[in-house]
């Protein structure tokens, strides 16, 4: 069932249990992590751009040893879209980069086992679940993961000139024609000619 919940206390274990669903929105200003990545050029309107966000709990029972209860094993699926305006590593333009995560949390009950946890599944992070949950906490995370290290558009529309000329404004050398490359021994054929006289 979709119910409302305060992104910052929200009952996750009970959210899990319930099989509970929510949607909904963030503006960037609630994030400060983000508005922190974001370029100095981005436009004015970029702490108002919205990041959107789904997610569903689950519970599932394990099977345990004999003479043992069952375990039940809580999930969370969270997915965020949207986008943030970074800086271009190749041409040094502010450009949009694209959002878009989806995770799959085990919630345990305290960080000692979340942090003993084995590291095993790929597929699956695990994180300590809470009565008052912060889940903006969570989305900042999600987005802050899925940047790129080094951002770039996919065809910048033009190179920036300090990539182009040396710091003091000379043309960098263009490199050796190919002629001069040809003249040029190659280390692997000296190699070669001292194996063969072997």
């Amino acid at each position: 069932m979709t119910q409302p919940i305060d992104l910052q206390a929200f009952d996750l274990f009970e959210f899990c249990r319930s099989s509970g669903s929510a949607a909904g929105e963030i503006a960037a200003r609630e994030l400060p992590r983000i508005i922190a990545e974001t370029s100095a050029e981005a436009p004015a309107s970029a702490p108002d751009e919205r990041f959107r966000y789904t997610m569903s709990g689950s519970a599932q029972d394990e099977a345990a040893e004999p003479g043992k209860p069952a375990r039940r094993r809580l999930f969370l699926d969270l997915a965020v879209q949207g986008s943030m305006w970074l800086n271009c590593q190749r041409c040094l333009a502010v450009y949009a980069e694209p959002i878009s995560t989806a995770t799959r949390f085990e919630v345990v009950a305290s960080e000692a086992e979340a942090d003993a946890a084995p590291m095993d599944d790929d597929e699956i992070d695990v994180i300590a679940g809470s009565r008052r949950f912060d889940l903006l906490a969570l989305i900042e995370d999600e987005i802050l993961l899925s940047l790129p290290v080094a951002p770039k558009h996919e065809v910048c529309p033009e190179v920036h000139e300090s990539l182009v000329t040396g710091a003091d404004g000379s043309v960098e050398p263009e490199p050796e024609d190919e002629q001069e490359e040809e003249k040029r021994p190659s280390p692997f054929a000296a190699l070669a000619s001292l194996k063969t006289k072997h």
